[in-house]
């Protein structure tokens, strides 16, 4: 509460000598770590993450054609990129495309959405929503994240970071299995507002994540919504402390 205790002092030290970079980088202790980067878009993650670690391997997954096409592009030592993806189920699945390509996603976007901005404007306003611009459904090709570790004889990840657009759940599904065993750090979006037909919470993610061995180590980043004050979406790093 405010006023309440000395955490004021304490989080003015703590910016004194920790940031994002650092944070990550501290529980990643291998100079030339195994990254997975599932939902890579247009490779803005790749770029971030050989910046953190230089001397990295990247396995970089985006299952929307169009956005795989760019992130394809991008030639980059020990940077493998595959067009799949990593959900609870292998094979052939829907997936949503929207005008916003960064909201592409396993689920479809809720056009109902109180937590929606854009979407809250237009009902006041009284025009009509676009539903051509959301959910044009597609089928892509996907894998668990137990299958692909397993058929690439991968022994060990240093750093997972999971942003699927409200889809987290089934990729920690897919892992639970084997692969997250095999994985030291995850960085994981977890998405609390309505924007999608399914929203996540702690309680979603930690029911595979604390089992399989690991705890919360720090909450990186959140996004505030300016309309109703709620927190739309936090960024999360769990560390394996087995």
């Amino acid at each position: 509460m405010k006023d309440v205790g000395e955490f004021d002092k304490r989080n003015d030290e703590f910016f004194l000598k920790f940031n994002r970079d650092k944070i990550i980088k501290s529980c990643v202790l291998s100079d030339h770590p195994v990254i997975f980067d599932v939902g890579a878009h247009h490779g803005q993650s790749i770029e971030y993450l050989r910046g953190l670690f230089e001397h990295s391997k990247i396995f970089s997954f985006e299952p929307d054609p169009e956005s795989f096409g760019v992130l394809s592009k991008k030639v980059l030592d020990g940077l493998r990129v595959f067009n799949l993806a990593i959900s609870d189920v292998i094979g052939t699945v829907k997936f949503y495309r929207n005008n916003i390509s960064h909201t592409n996603s396993l689920y479809k976007v809720n056009l109902d959405s109180v937590d929606s901005i854009c979407f809250a404007q237009e009902r006041a306003t009284g025009s009509s929503i676009h539903k051509e611009n959301f959910n044009l459904n597609i089928e892509v090709e996907a894998i668990t994240l137990d299958k692909f570790v397993s058929d690439n004889s991968i022994d060990n990840i240093d750093l997972l970071k999971i942003d699927v657009q409200g889809a987290e759940e089934k990729v920690l599904l897919g892992g639970a299995g084997c692969a997250l065993q095999k994985v030291n750090a995850i960085i994981i979006e977890i998405s609390f507002y309505d924007y999608y037909e399914k929203s996540t919470s702690f309680i979603d993610v930690e029911r595979y994540l604390k089992p399989a061995g690991f705890e919360l180590f720090s909450i990186l980043d959140i996004s505030r919504n300016p309309m109703n004050g709620r927190t739309d979406w936090a960024e999360v790093l769990y560390k394996m402390v087995r």
